[in-house]
């Protein structure tokens, strides 16, 4: 288990994490400290919690309105491979057609050769 102590606000924070966790909580750290920092030089010191409580709302928000936009552009990428898939299995099936079509008549020229021919000998 690994240890990181994190300085937000000019106060340390000791946590634990994961081995090998560290320098990604050191990293998430460092942008907490800036939003916190950024909540202080809009506010003034109103207080560790308040500051916390402010910096921790504006990146949910943040990530709320990401997973919005993520939700949004999956939608329209499944819409467009929906589509696309439709067009495929549409062109599929009247190419099998059209193949098929071919095929019957190739068969009915190969008979008529046949017929010309004569009857077979056994």
């Amino acid at each position: 288990m690994g240890k990181v102590s994190l300085n937000i606000n000019g106060r340390a924070y000791g946590l634990g994490c994961e081995a090998g966790e560290e320098e990604r909580l050191m990293r998430l750290g460092q942008k907490l400290d800036a939003r916190v920092a950024s909540m202080a030089a809009q506010f003034g010191q109103i207080g560790d919690l308040r500051l916390m409580v402010m910096a921790g709302i504006t990146l949910l928000d943040e990530m709320d309105d990401l997973n919005t936009s993520l939700e949004a552009e999956v939608g329209r990428r499944i819409g467009t491979l929906q589509k696309d898939h439709t067009a495929l299995t549409e062109t599929l099936a009247k190419t099998e057609e059209r193949a098929a079509r071919e095929l019957d008549a190739a068969a009915d020229r190969v008979e008529r050769m046949l017929s010309m021919l004569g009857p077979a000998e056994s």
